[in-house]
């Protein structure tokens, strides 16, 4: 007798084949049988008529390390709600582990205040092993961020590698990659990676490639320099055939839209000459990003005490706000969704906050950062909707919600309601557009599964983990920006490692999840 039988479903297996009518038995975690099984029995029926039958979805560019959700909601209810059962974490540079030195974790400060937290691991390994100790609704898989090794040794300094020095970065890189880590991340749009030269990328490039690992880069620049920061990146696809991923692509700003579609191209022949290339997007037309982004590199280098005496310099003042006005930014519409301190900003736009205290938007944004806090997140709709769903719609794309996984009824702020939504949103978009629920459902199981190296998940076959979703064509995402914290609709099961964490389109507390390593 099986565990579960999920009986008359229209099965989507992940692989981009036809769907076809079937039922699915499970067997403790694993998939057992798939077919017409009309004399078997099981303990648990679930009757999927008239729904779709899916693998669990893969977030491939996911944030719960750093936005520390992985802790304060370990359910991850915004992912497992919307059918994602694996999470790809330490994104962007920022993982929780190694730690060289505390000062590692700087890299995440800017996403949630550590003050006063404590961690018991230092390598990778032990990270692992910690994180296999506690329960989560999601599978959790890490990447090594590589801004967490260098401020690990260097703190905030920003400076090139002695020679000693990377040889302990690669050195502790090799070990995450032995315990199990799935690749490595980069944030060359961060300060403590902007420095980063061309034989530095290269070394590290070749061991992820030593490893047949998975390296995550995102681009130098997404503004006027996109094209050259694509050229970076694909360097290492021509000169080494790495396994890459560019992280949440996008042109930013008006100005610069007129670049995608040659970035985009150079991908594309990238991948045509010697394949491997891929990148993530989400289906929202606004970013959200660290409010201090917004200022030149140079203010914000060396952390937050060097950035606030800088602001409070009136000559360094003066740069800031000259350099802020010269940008393709219309500052007055930035909406800020979260600080760390008490102050009465969020939910309303930079453009509001200065005609309340009678000066420019530009100011405002100075002025909210000082008060904010070290962590002020906003939301910026600088994106090109027609462009967003050219990328939802390309060949080499794969969906992601590069969020985190909140609870329903988080305290404080606002969240990008890409943490509820992207996947729902996605398929109700793609279904709109006729696409192929078989292409669809590939895009967010299949196909990031195997970037990633997955072993046995991102498809429905025999012998595979029974990490499945059940919803119907309906499915749908309510969240937005003025209320993000809203679950979809027409999911109606999710199953990870063969127990549900979503039943009858609630979320259960079958904390099933599993810590993956790379084998």
């Amino acid at each position: 007798m099986y565990t579960t039988i999920i009986k008359n479903g229209s099965i989507v297996d992940g692989t981009g084949k036809k769907y076809f009518q079937g039922d699915i038995a499970i067997q403790d975690d694993k998939i057992a049988e798939v077919g017409t099984l009309k004399k078997a029995n099981a303990h648990e029926i679930i009757d999927a008529s008239g729904k779709f039958v899916t693998p669990g979805f893969v977030d491939i560019q996911n944030h719960s390390d750093a936005y520390w959700t992985l802790f304060d909601n370990p359910r991850l209810d915004s992912l497992a709600a919307q059918g994602i059962t694996t999470a790809l974490i330490g994104n962007c540079g920022a993982s929780l582990a190694p730690l060289i030195s505390r000062d590692a974790l700087l890299a995440i400060r800017k996403y949630h205040n550590l003050q006063g937290v404590n961690f018991n691991w230092l390598s990778f390994d032990e990270y692992l092993n910690e994180l296999g100790t506690r329960k989560f609704g999601v599978n959790i898989a890490s990447l090594v961020g590589y801004s967490t090794l260098r401020r690990g040794l260097l703190k905030d300094e920003i400076r090139s590698l002695k020679d000693g020095e990377q040889k302990i970065i690669f050195k502790t890189l090799q070990e995450s990659l032995d315990a199990g880590a799935f690749g490595l991340s980069s944030g060359l749009s961060y300060a403590h990676e902007a420095i980063l030269s061309e034989s530095e990328l290269l070394e590290l490039a070749g061991m992820v490639r030593r490893y047949n690992a998975l390296l995550s880069i995102h681009l130098r620049s997404e503004g006027s320099e996109i094209t050259e920061s694509m050229d970076e990146a694909l360097e290492l696809v021509y000169k080494l055939s790495v396994n890459l991923k560019i992280s949440h692509f996008k042109a930013r700003n008006k100005s610069n839209w007129h670049l995608l579609p040659h970035a985009l191209s150079q991908m594309e022949e990238a991948y045509q000459k010697i394949g491997g290339v891929h990148f993530d997007v989400y289906p929202y037309d606004f970013v959200w990003q660290v409010l201090y982004t917004y200022l030149p590199r140079w203010a914000y280098e060396g952390g937050r005490s060097s950035m606030l005496h800088h602001l409070k310099d009136e000559t360094q003042r003066k740069k800031i706000l000259a350099y802020m006005v010269s940008r393709d930014t219309d500052y007055s519409q930035i909406f800020i969704a979260d600080t760390t301190m008490p102050i009465n900003v969020t939910g309303k736009t930079l453009g509001e906050i200065a005609k309340r205290h009678n000066i420019t938007s530009e100011e405002a944004l100075l002025t909210v950062i000082e008060n904010g806090g070290s962590e002020v997140l906003a939301f910026d709709k600088n994106l090109n909707e027609t462009q967003v769903e050219l990328l939802l719609g390309h060949s080499l794309s794969i969906i992601a919600t590069d969020g985190a996984g909140f609870a329903q009824n988080k305290p404080g702020g606002l969240v990008h309601p890409r943490c509820f939504g992207a996947m729902p949103k996605y398929l109700s978009w793609a279904l709109e557009k006729n696409t192929p629920i078989e292409e669809a459902i590939k895009k967010i199981t299949g196909t990031p599964a195997e970037k990633i190296g997955l072993k046995n998940r991102g498809k429905i076959a025999v012998g595979y983990f029974a990490d499945l979703v059940i919803l119907d064509a309906g499915v749908r995402s309510g969240a937005n920006y003025i209320n993000p914290f809203q679950l979809p609709e027409g999911i109606e099961y999710v199953l990870v490692n063969g127990q549900p964490i979503v039943e009858k389109s609630n979320i259960t507390e079958n904390l099933n999840g599993r810590i993956l390593r790379r084998v």
